[in-house]
This record gives C-alpha cells, sequence and structure tokens, in this order.
C-alpha cells in the first residue's frame, strides 16, 4: 500500500472553537463529539491516542461516506484526524510531524491488500500566539456496500491507532537516560504539558 506524505503550508488550522474538547483533561467531553458517538471505531482512537499516558493529542475530527457510480467498490466512507504532540514545543517545527509521518508511512505500508488507503498531511496550525504543525491523517475506505465500507474504515483506523502507539513507544524509548539515539532529532516530547484535546 502505498501512502503519501504532503506538506500543506498554505493550509491552517485552527486550534480554538467552541467545538475543541480537551480530551486529556475531561476525558468525558468525548460524549460531546458527534462522531465520536456515532461510530465507535473513531471514539476508541479518540480515547487511546487522548489517553492519560499519551504523547499525542487530537484537536480535530471528522467522518463522511460518499457513492461513485460506476465503480466496483462505489462506496467509500473516509475520515480526518489531526493529530499534534501533547509537548506544546514540539509543534513549532514540522520536523517532527514529518519524522512521525514517515515512521507511519514505514508501518502502514506493510500492510496487505487494498482495503483501505492513508493520506499523511503535515499541516499549518495556528495556535493564537502562535503557528505550529499537526499532522493531518487522512483515511478512506471503499466497498461493495456503504457497510462494507464502514467496516473496512473501522478495521483501518484501528491499524493506525496500533501503528501511532507503535512509534509512541519507540520515542519514549528513544528519549530515556542511555537510550539517545539520532532519532531524538526528530521528536523529543515529555508528557507534562497539556494541550486542547479536540
Amino acid at each position: 500500500m502505498y501512502i503519501p506524505v504532503v506538506f500543506e503550508a498554505q493550509k491552517t488550522c485552527s486550534m480554538s472553537g467552541a467545538r475543541r474538547f480537551n480530551l486529556h483533561s475531561d476525558p468525558a467531553a468525548i460524549e460531546r463529539i458527534d462522531v465520536a458517538v456515532r461510530h465507535p471505531p473513531m471514539r476508541a482512537f479518540l480515547a487511546n491516542v487522548n489517553a492519560s499516558d499519551s504523547i499525542f493529542s487530537t484537536f480535530g475530527c471528522k467522518a463522511w461516506s460518499t457513492t461513485q457510480a460506476g465503480s466496483p467498490q462505489p462506496h467509500m466512507f473516509a475520515s480526518r484526524t489531526d493529530i499534534i504532540f501533547l509537548q506544546e514545543t514540539t509543534n513549532f517545527g514540522k520536523g517532527p510531524h514529518d519524522g512521525l509521518a514517515r515512521r507511519l508511512k514505514e508501518l502502514l505500508e506493510h500492510e496487505t491488500g487494498e482495503t483501505f488507503q492513508v493520506e499523511l498531511r503535515i499541516s499549518a496550525v495556528d495556535f493564537g500566539e502562535d503557528e505550529g504543525f499537526c499532522l493531518r491523517v487522512v483515511l478512506y475506505a471503499r466497498g461493495t456496500t456503504p457497510e462494507q465500507a464502514e467496516a473496512r474504515w473501522g478495521l483501518g483506523l484501528a491499524r493506525l491507532q496500533q501503528a501511532l502507539l507503535f512509534v509512541a513507544r519507540e520515542l519514549r524509548h528513544n528519549v530515556e537516560p542511555g537510550n539517545r539515539t539520532k532519532n531524538e532529532e526528530r521528536v523529543s516530547p515529555r508528557t507534562n504539558a497539556g494541550m486542547p484535546g479536540m
């Protein structure tokens, strides 16, 4: 499976807004995120990525479906999730997000089959007083029925979650005393600083 990594310099996301929730400090806020209430795979993904011991945080997500007439698998289900590092200063250079994207690409491209597709986009983010970056993950899945497309999307989201957690373990290992490697130049996050969740 080929996974593109794209830098979106001109597209700026905002961290502010009435529908942004801090799932690290208020996990129960997930009940107010419509896409998480409607789609259990997204609920599980957000809960795990924003867990108390996570080095990541999400601040935006959406899901949608489309139909393409004449295609062997005409139904598509897709989602978009914006991910930042919980350590605020790590988000002020695109290097850490590029490193994260390329490691996810390595892991996910080993997946067999074409039941889902992933795009990794490094996007600019307005943090209020400063501008930084996030990793915007777009996941697509197709099927012969809407139900099959959504089921495949759910499986793809679970694979993405596993890959993120695997990378998080690598990053923690790399910054432990005595385990510093060149990977720390990509990311050196800590887990003691809060950022908005959704």
